[in-house]
C-alpha cells in the first residue's frame, strides 16, 4: 500500500511575497484517482526517510527563491509537478540504466566507463538520486555547480570548473537518453550551463620547457645503475610522448631495432588491455641510441612486458607519476605527470620548427595504417625530427 506524508512548505521573508505549499510526498505508486484526491504537490519518494531529506532540500530551495526574488519560478516548478501525471523514474535508477546499456552495453573503453561510473556513484546520485527525472530542471543545475564549486573534495581543494564540467557532461548525455525515451521534453544542462575553464599561467603550463626536460635527462642518468625499470620507462615516454595506457602494454615483440622504433598496439588504462585510444595500430620512430640501450634491457628482463614493474606486472600509473615527481625535485624543476611528458614532446617538437601536421605524427594524433609501405613514409618524415632533439637532449654527445 501507498504511504503519502503530507508537509508544508511556509517561507515567509520580510516586506516580500513568500512561499506557502504543501507537499504531499509519496512512498509506492498511486492510482491516478488516488492522485486526483491528493491536495498538494506530489513528490515520489523512496522511503519516509528519503522524504524527510527531499522536504529540508525544497525547503532550502524556496527560502533561496525568496532570497533571489525568485518566487514566482520556484511556485511554477511545482505547480507543473502537481500537473504530471507521469512522473518519470528516478535519476538514481535511470542513470543507473543508462550506464549499463548506453556505457557498458555500447562497448566503451574500460577508462570511459570507470570515469562515468565514479561520476555517478560519487557525484550525480548524490545530488539527485531520488528526484524524479522530469522534476531536474535549470535550477537544480545552477544549484549543484554552486554547491560543487564550494565543497572540498579529498586532497582538501574545491572542486575546478573542469571537473565540474564533466559531470556536466555526463548529466547531458542521462538527459538526452530520458528525451529519447519521452520521460522529459527538454534538456536541462544547455550550452549556458557549462562553466568557463580557469586558464592560469600554471594550468597552461603541465608540462616541462626544452632546458627542464634537458635538466631532467642530465638528472635520470643516475636511475640507470639503481632504477633501471623507471629509468628505462620515462626516458622512452618522454621521447616518444605516447600515453601512460601505451607505455604499460608495450611488449618486447612491439621494439622494432632494424628501422628502430616502437610499435604501438594496445592499450591498458587500468586491468584490461585493448587496442589503442584511435582504435588503430601506429609505428614510432625510436633514436638509434635509445634503440641500443633499449636492446640488452629487454634481454634482462622476465617476461613479454618491455617496462613492467619490479614485481613483474604492468608499471601502475601512481608509481610512475611518484617517479616523476622525484625526478623532477632532483633536477630542480616543476612536477609533471605522466601526462605532462607527453605535453613536454609535443611542446619540444614544436619548439624546435615542427608543423601541427608533424606534430600529430609523431604522437601518433593521426590516422595511420599499420602497412609496412606507410611505416617508411612516417620514418623518412621524422626521423630527422626525432635525432635532432635527441642531439639537444643528450649532453653527452
Amino acid at each position: 500500500m501507498p504511504v503519502v506524508l503530507k508537509k508544508r512548505i511556509q517561507v515567509q521573508p520580510v516586506g516580500r511575497r513568500g512561499i506557502d505549499r504543501s507537499i504531499c510526498y509519496v512512498v509506492g505508486d498511486l492510482s491516478h484517482a488516488e492522485q486526483s484526491k491528493a491536495r498538494g504537490v506530489l513528490f515520489p519518494v523512496a522511503s519516509r526517510v528519503d522524504a524527510l531529506k527531499t522536504h529540508t532540500e525544497l525547503v532550502k530551495m524556496a527560502r533561496q527563491a525568496c532570497a533571489e526574488s525568485t518566487q514566482g519560478e520556484f511556485l511554477d516548478a511545482l505547480d507543473r509537478r502537481s500537473r504530471t501525471k507521469d512522473w518519470g523514474p528516478q535519476f538514481d535508477g535511470f542513470a543507473a540504466e543508462w550506464l549499463k546499456r548506453c556505457v557498458v552495453g555500447a562497448g566503451r573503453r574500460e577508462s570511459e566507463i570507470e570515469s562515468v561510473k565514479s561520476v555517478i556513484e560519487l557525484h550525480l546520485a548524490t545530488a539527485f538520486g531520488k528526484l524524479p527525472i522530469n522534476a531536474i530542471d535549470a535550477r537544480l543545475i545552477d544549484r549543484y555547480k554552486a554547491d560543487k564549486l564550494a565543497q572540498k573534495h579529498q586532497y582538501g581543494r574545491t572542486y575546478a570548473p573542469k571537473t565540474i564540467n564533466n559531470h556536466l557532461g555526463v548529466l547531458h548525455r542521462i538527459f538526452e537518453k530520458a528525451i529519447e525515451y519521452g520521460h522529459i521534453e527538454k534538456n536541462p544542462v544547455t550550452k549556458r550551463s557549462w562553466m568557463k575553464a580557469d586558464r592560469t599561467a600554471e594550468d597552461s603550463r603541465a608540462w616541462w620547457t626544452p632546458d627542464e626536460e634537458r635538466a631532467v635527462f642530465l638528472a635520470l642518468d643516475d636511475w640507470k645503475a639503481t632504477g633501471q625499470h623507471l629509468y628505462f620507462a620515462i626516458k622512452t615516454q618522454l621521447v616518444l610522448g605516447i600515453r601512460f595506457s601505451e607505455l604499460r602494454a608495450l611488449t618486447k615483440d612491439d621494439l622494432d631495432l632494424r628501422t628502430p622504433g616502437i610499435w604501438i598496439r594496445r592499450s591498458q588504462a587500468r586491468k584490461v588491455v585493448s587496442t589503442p585510444k584511435n582504435k588503430k595500430a601506429r609505428f614510432q620512430v625510436l633514436p638509434r641510441a635509445l634503440a641500443d640501450e633499449l636492446h640488452p634491457w629487454s634481454l634482462r628482463t622476465p617476461g613479454q612486458l618491455l617496462f613492467p614493474a619490479p614485481s613483474g606486472i604492468s608499471l601502475p600509473n601512481n608509481v610512475l607519476n611518484r617517479a616523476y615527481s622525484r625526478l623532477a625535485d632532483k633536477a630542480h624543476v616543476r612536477r609533471i605527470t605522466s601526462h605532462g611528458a607527453r605535453h613536454t614532446s609535443g611542446s619540444s617538437y614544436a619548439v624546435l620548427g615542427a608543423g601541427q601536421k608533424m606534430i600529430a605524427t609523431l604522437l601518433g594524433h593521426a590516422d595511420m595504417q599499420s602497412t609496412e609501405r606507410y611505416t617508411h613514409v612516417q620514418v623518412d618524415a621524422t626521423r630527422a625530427m626525432v635525432e635532432a632533439r635527441w642531439s639537444y637532449l643528450d649532453a653527452r654527445q
